[in-house]
């Protein structure tokens, strides 16, 4: 029997496509033949981005339950539904430093803060799930992916963050650990329409970080080092392709074995 690896005719829509991880998803998907929608926030760099690759771009808020909704479905009509979705989309410590002072002590942190990273993170992820599940269905199958990170499966070590700009915060975490709880939920929920629902979880990757940070890091990783956003993508085709049609419910951690300590 053949089975299908790659990509290639895939018909994918990938959430978050303008981040450092995005961007690298959306180069490495249209070079192995996957017939790529780019989604991002209004006002980003998604369009020409699309353009760029030779993949089909849509805008999408979503934090907006609407712009979700109205969002998935023009994007499904690029290629006539969808055999993969990616849900990349979240509010990151180096977002949140362009803005005031996102990094307070917790015993005075404030709830729009805490709101932000879960709407965008946790409930965007909901929403987008619900609304691919029904492409999905009237496709009769689907793979989804959603991205968590290693700090939704162990906490993150503090003291890498002492001197820095910018550090961790609890809404990432809690809402990291949400995404994969919700994958392992929605993966029972539609296993039987031929639905699979995973997890990939990322371990720090670089993006222009001072070398103090990266070499405290690197010392907490048996690997020694941070991963470089070409790491991630590999594990991403695994569970869109047709070699991955068994696996289901699972949280897939890249982190240069960071967990593993």
């Amino acid at each position: 029997m053949n089975i299908e690896i790659g990509v290639k005719n895939k018909r994918i829509i990938l959430m978050g496509s303008c981040g450092v991880l995005g961007k690298m998803h959306a180069k490495i998907l249209c070079e192995n033949g996957a017939k790529l929608v780019m989604a991002d926030r209004p006002g980003s760099s998604v369009l020409s981005d699309a353009k760029i690759l030779g993949a089909e771009g849509v805008e999408i808020d979503v934090s907006i339950e609407s712009s979700i909704m109205e969002g998935i479905e023009i994007a499904s009509n690029f290629f006539n539904g969808f055999d993969g979705a990616i849900y990349n989309a979240a509010v990151t410590s180096e977002a949140l430093s362009n803005s005031g002072n996102p990094f307070p002590t917790f015993e005075d942190y404030p709830l729009n803060l805490w709101q932000k990273a879960i709407d965008i993170n946790l409930t965007g992820a909901f929403l987008f799930a619900r609304e691919i599940g029904k492409q999905f269905k009237l496709g009769k199958a689907g793979s989804l992916i959603n991205i968590s990170s290693i700090y939704g499966v162990v906490g993150p070590d503090h003291r890498i963050y002492e001197g820095q700009t910018f550090s961790s915060f609890p809404a990432y975490s809690a809402s990291k650990a949400g995404i994969i709880g919700l994958s392992k939920w929605l993966a029972t929920w539609w296993a039987k329409d031929n639905i699979r629902v995973n997890c990939v979880t990322p371990g720090g990757v670089y993006n222009n970080h001072n070398d103090t940070f990266t070499n405290a890091y690197g010392n907490r990783t048996p690997m020694g080092r941070m991963a470089s956003s070409d790491e991630i993508t590999g594990a991403i085709i695994y569970l869109l392709s047709d070699s991955s049609k068994y696996c289901t419910g699972q949280n897939i951690i890249v982190d240069g074995g960071l967990t593993t300590w």
